[in-house]
């Protein structure tokens, strides 16, 4: 488990935002909000059905999440919004993703 007092001190004292080194998936964009790619979900031949990632907001903040494929859609708190960061979500999708357009339409 990571220590996040150690995390948030190394992040003020670089400057860095989490996930900075991690691409963010343009044509995902709606109403300034972006997904970002940790690993790649396009590597799967018959789709990804699970993935991490994180959503950028038009402020530049950035909150994590965490997607399956699922029986039904569901979205729940895995870590609380903090003081710098909007937290960790778990999102249930209800097909696994092989193109770009999957990742941007996800039922």
């Amino acid at each position: 488990m990571v220590n996040t007092n150690i995390c948030k001190r190394i992040k003020r004292k670089i400057g860095y935002q989490v996930y900075h080194r991690y691409s963010l998936c343009f044509e995902t964009e709606t109403d300034g909000f972006i997904y970002g790619e940790i690993t790649d979900p396009f590597d799967f031949v018959e789709g990804c059905t699970f993935d991490d990632g994180f959503v950028q907001a038009p402020n530049g903040s950035r909150a994590s999440v965490i997607w399956e494929v699922s029986e039904k859609p569901y979205l729940y708190t895995c870590i609380e919004l903090e003081d710098d960061g909007w937290g960790v979500y778990n999102v249930g999708v209800v097909k696994p993703i092989k193109t770009r357009e999957d990742l941007i339409f996800i039922d």
